[in-house]
């Protein structure tokens, strides 16, 4: 199953960038046909006797739409923890109690499990931080054909202002995984924000002058090999409380 999710930040980001890193874990869970609902009171009971909110076990779990995790769950765990944090993690005991249950209550639902790998908040190219949360994101991810040159951080670093102009949030974000970037685009009033027309270009241009969206957007497509779209909904129910 293809992971997704993002960029090899050691070619791009300096060591102090990665010491103040605001980073979170997530795993992906492929649920067997007919299973669902049997899978969803697994999960609940699992998250709530061992995935206490404000304790490091802790999950957001979120339903997702599109991409190549079409129609899985997501888990987000560690969530905002800094480097010197997971090194404290690595030093506790396992939590072997959690993963019996897991294994002996939820893995029979499933078919497949995807992740292990962390993803870093980039605040020089978003306009939204992680502590604001919504319950419905659009994740955009781009694979790089591979390490872009300093103009697409250039268009990169742009961003932001028309993020801001156009009136929408949006996080960005590195991995310690495939040659990815991802765009985190929050909904906070819901799915109908879609069926606004788009203010894109228009607030690009505005920013910057006219013709600098398609000039700026011809630089990043010439470093991205794929778009992909995944619609992500927060499952409070199965996430911690």
């Amino acid at each position: 199953m293809k992971k997704l999710l993002i960029l090899s930040t050691f070619c791009l980001f300096s060591l102090s960038a990665w010491a103040q890193a605001n980073t979170t874990n997530f795993q992906y869970y492929k649920v067997k046909s007919g299973h669902r609902g049997a899978f969803n009171e697994a999960l609940k009971t699992h998250v709530a006797k061992f995935r206490k909110a404000g304790t490091p076990y802790a999950w957001a779990v979120f339903n997702l739409v599109g991409g190549s995790h079409h129609n899985e769950v997501m888990a987000l765990f560690n969530i905002g923890t800094s480097w010197a944090r997971r090194d404290e993690l690595a030093a506790m005991p396992s939590y072997t109690e959690a993963a019996n249950d897991f294994y002996l209550h939820v893995s029979p639902h499933l078919e497949g499990v995807t992740g292990g790998e962390i993803i870093t908040f980039q605040p020089e190219y978003s306009n939204s931080s992680p502590s604001e949360r919504s319950a419905k994101i659009r994740s955009n991810i781009l694979t790089l054909k591979y390490a872009p040159a300093q103009e697409f951080w250039d268009v990169m670093k742009r961003l932001p202002k028309v993020w801001d102009k156009a009136g929408i949030k949006v996080a960005t974000y590195s991995t310690s995984g495939l040659n990815r970037i991802v765009f985190s685009r929050r909904f906070p009033d819901g799915w109908k924000e879609m069926d606004e027309p788009a203010k894109l270009k228009t607030a690009y241009d505005e920013v910057y002058g006219k013709g600098s969206y398609e000039k700026d957007m011809a630089i990043m497509r010439t470093y991205v090999i794929e778009n992909e779209t995944t619609y992500m909904t927060l499952q409070p129910d199965l996430s911690s409380k």
